[in-house]
């Protein structure tokens, strides 16, 4: 019938005219491409902040144990003579070295990225240290990725517990050492990767001796020299500038 009242040439003019004619679309917000991100990376290492309140932090910096298992006069001594060297206790938390070797040094500088600890510092300082010492022991709030030293200030940096939360560790480790004055060396003390008592930090956290190692000698430092046994739970690794 149709074919009757249309010649071949109009039907195929009306079909064209029928698949050109717009089509009503239902308003569906689109997203561009270029806008979606996709996210593939490894979650960030956490830090103390992220998981434990500031007053459990301080219990366990404080803690009486842990005078035997990290024995921090062993590891003072290990500085060697600091009557005329500046410190920097990079990662100083409560100060629990800091104070310490407030008796010993020239100076120290207590480094931290948590304003609380700063502030801990900075009041407890005025009520254990002789007013001599005070004149010696320096807060600086530092930030996640930089010490916030000076050039060639610090003679001496120690990092206890501190180096498995850094980020970046080479950039970090880079930076850090442009503080150091000439033969100066950093010191570092973390948790053996391996069945210890000590359940905090995860195992997953901690960074093995060697690994340290590696990331040292990348950023630049040399004569690395590391302690697996002096310390149950801890290697001591020194490095020169």
């Amino acid at each position: 019938m149709i074919s009757k009242l249309f010649s071949p040439l109009a039907l195929c003019l009306l079909l064209a005219l029928a698949c050109n004619s717009p089509v009503e679309k239902p308003d569906v917000p689109v997203t561009p491409v270029d806008t979606v991100i996709l996210e593939d990376k490894e979650p960030p290492i956490p830090t103390p902040e992220d998981t434990i309140a500031f007053e459990e932090r301080l219990a366990d910096y404080e803690s009486k144990d842990r005078v035997f298992w990290q024995k921090p006069d062993l590891v003072v001594d290990r500085l060697g003579d600091l009557s005329t060297k500046t410190v920097a206790d990079v990662g100083a938390g409560s100060g629990y070295f800091a104070r310490r070797l407030a008796y010993k040094a020239k100076k120290v500088i207590a480094i931290d990225i948590d304003p609380n600890f700063i502030s801990f510092m900075d009041s407890i300082k005025l009520v254990e240290l002789p007013r001599d010492i005070q004149q010696k022991f320096e807060t600086r709030l530092a930030t996640f990725d930089d010490p916030k030293l000076e050039k060639g200030e610090a003679d001496i940096v120690l990092m206890v517990n501190t180096y498995l939360y850094i980020q970046d560790r080479v950039d970090y480790m880079r930076r850090l050492k442009e503080g150091l004055a000439p033969g100066g060396k950093v010191v570092i003390i973390d948790y053996k990767k391996k069945r210890i008592p000590l359940t905090n930090p995860p195992q997953r956290i901690r960074v093995p001796l060697f690994e340290v190692e590696d990331e040292l000698f990348e950023a630049g430092y040399s004569r690395v020299i590391s302690d697996d046994t002096s310390l149950d739970y801890q290697y001591i690794i020194v490095a020169r500038n």
